[in-house]
């Protein structure tokens, strides 16, 4: 073998491969769909869902966004709100607590560990079916 024919082989291949990802599996993918159809479940199912607030040093943004998170269009008794503070140091937790008769969870990092540790600390204690990830300057609309 040449170098030119070897050159052509791995160019028609690569040719191939690409052609297959963006036509050739879709069209087999069609194809299956139309040969063996499956039935979608459709009804009502409204999971569990625990937000995860991640904050360090948010006061001024935290009582907006649990306001915002309270007032979400989900059943309330099947949504769990957890803010994770990473060991924040002003009124962050405070604010926090000023929420629990809402149905808001503080958890404190004991020492500041980041961003990542404070929400697979929080993911621990979570209940919900979906866990849904926020920051605390992050506003949602109602209907989200």
């Amino acid at each position: 073998m040449n170098v030119r024919f070897t050159a052509e082989i791995i160019f028609w291949i690569g040719a191939a491969a690409l052609v297959y990802t963006y036509a050739g599996y879709p069209a087999l993918i069609a194809l299956i769909s139309t040969l063996r159809p499956r039935r979608v479940k459709r009804g009502d199912f409204t999971p569990s869902l625990t937000i995860i607030i991640t904050a360090y040093n948010e006061e001024r943004a935290l009582a907006a966004k649990l306001t915002n998170t309270i007032a979400l269009d989900y059943p309330r008794d099947l949504m769990e709100i957890i803010v994770a503070s990473d060991c924040s140091s002003d009124r962050t937790d405070e604010i926090a607590q000023s929420f629990h008769r809402q149905g808001v969870i503080l958890h404190r990092q004991p020492q500041r560990l980041g961003k990542t540790a404070a929400q697979n600390a929080a993911v621990e204690k979570a209940r919900g079916e979906i866990i849904v990830f926020s920051d605390a300057t992050s506003l949602y609309e109602p209907d989200a």
